[in-house]
C-alpha cells in the first residue's frame, strides 16, 4: 500500500510513499530523534554552559533531522532537498509531520471531528 502526501507548501509535487516496513520504520527513528532532541532543550540549565552547548547542538541536530529523513523517504533530488531546506522551517515540520502521520496509518481527519455524542 501506499500513501500520498501533498508538498505544495514547501513548493514540490504530490508525493507517494509506499508503507514498507522500511519507510515506517525510517518515521519511527526520525521520531525518536525528534523526542531525543526535544528532551535534551527542553531542560537546558540556561545557567550552565555545558548545558547550552548541549542544547544547541541538538537544535542544530533537530534541523538536519527533518533534512535527512525526508530526502531518502520521498526521493528528493539535491534541488527539492535545497527547498525544504530554504522553507519555512515550521512548515517544515508540519509536513514532515503528516508524511510520519500517513506513513504510520494515523488518520488526524478522525481526530480533528469533533466526537458524536
Amino acid at each position: 500500500m501506499s500513501v500520498k502526501v501533498n508538498g505544495n507548501k514547501l513548493h514540490l509535487t504530490t508525493f507517494e510513499i509506499s508503507t514498507t516496513g522500511k519507510n515506517i520504520r525510517k518515521c519511527l527513528v526520525a521520531q525518536k530523534n525528534f523526542a531525543e532532541a526535544s528532551e535534551v532543550i527542553d531542560h537546558v540549565n540556561t545557567d550552565d554552559d555545558d548545558s547550552m552547548i548541549k542544547a544547541l547542538n541538538a537544535q542544530i541536530k533537530l534541523i538536519d533531522t527533518y533534512t535527512e529523513f525526508l530526502k531518502p523517504i520521498l526521493h528528493l533530488s539535491d534541488e527539492q532537498t535545497q527547498k525544504v531546506e530554504d522553507s519555512d522551517f515550521n512548515d517544515v515540520v508540519d509536513f514532515t509531520n503528516e508524511v510520519i502521520s500517513k506513513v504510520l496509518g494515523y488518520d488526524s481527519e478522525k481526530s480533528k471531528k469533533p466526537a458524536d455524542k
